[in-house]
């Protein structure tokens, strides 16, 4: 994933849903291993895979690298970028 100064990384996705990368984990850590299981359950739970920082295990809330919209997202929480005219 290019990402080789913060590794390991890992990507949660899904058809509609919002992606998730994260960045800085440790499969030897417990901690970041339940974590992602639980980051799981939520997400499969959650509206369009849309979690706010404080929905994601704590572990998880700082080690975000990039949340992205799902391709042709007609979600509300999406805006588009409008170009304007010269």
């Amino acid at each position: 994933m290019s990402q080789c100064k913060r590794p390991c990384i890992v990507s949660l996705t899904a058809q509609n849903q919002f992606t998730y990368i994260f960045g800085d984990l440790d499969p030897d850590e417990n901690v970041h291993v339940e974590a992602l299981f639980e980051l799981a359950a939520r997400y499969e739970n959650s509206t369009e895979g849309f979690l706010v920082r404080k929905d994601r295990p704590k572990v998880l809330q700082a080690n975000i690298l990039g949340r992205l919209p799902p391709l042709g997202s007609q979600s509300e929480l999406v805006t588009d970028i409008k170009v304007l005219d010269p």
